[in-house]
């Protein structure tokens, strides 16, 4: 296996930690595009209710002049029956968004994971650095122990 060096690793991981913060905010737009989506389509039916509601009040109002009853009647039913239909339809179209809405989500939630496990990644790898550095200061202060010890040695040796 090739061995990369640990400051190119550290470059690729911080890309690919980048790269899973955009998908989790790409992800977070869809969402409340879907969330806003689906709000839209609760306040139609709430309209179309209100309207159905409304028409039904007025259902057994006189006709206007010219109008005869029956006709006046089969028509304020039909226009009832039109509006049931379309809360019907919203309410489907509801269910629609609402799935997408639970799809759009569960998408979140794993782009969420993806970005923490690349971020665990990113974070292990300048843990390792980290440690790899303070080994390297510590390994050359020793020398310089060593080097030192060896002088006064070598100093104490030439006195007597």
């Amino acid at each position: 296996m090739k061995r990369y060096p640990l400051q190119t690793l550290l470059q690729l991981r911080a890309h690919r930690t980048e790269a899973a913060r955009r998908g989790v905010l790409e992800t977070q737009h869809v969402v409340s595009t879907c969330r806003a989506t689906c709000s839209r389509i609760e306040g139609e039916i709430t309209d179309l209710g209100v309207e159905r509601a409304t028409h039904r009040s007025r259902l057994l109002d006189a006709p206007p002049p010219g109008v005869a009853w029956p006709a006046a009647m089969a028509q304020r039913e039909a226009h009832i029956d039109l509006l049931d239909e379309r809360i019907g339809a919203a309410r489907q179209r509801l269910g629609q968004a609402e799935e997408a809405l639970r799809q759009a989500e569960a998408a979140l939630q794993a782009a969420r994971d993806a970005f923490f496990r690349a971020k665990g990644r990113e974070d292990a790898l300048e843990k390792r650095r980290d440690i790899w550095r303070d080994d390297q200061r510590n390994a050359q202060v020793r020398q310089e122990e060593a080097l030192t010890d060896d002088l006064l040695q070598a100093r104490h040796m030439a006195r007597h």
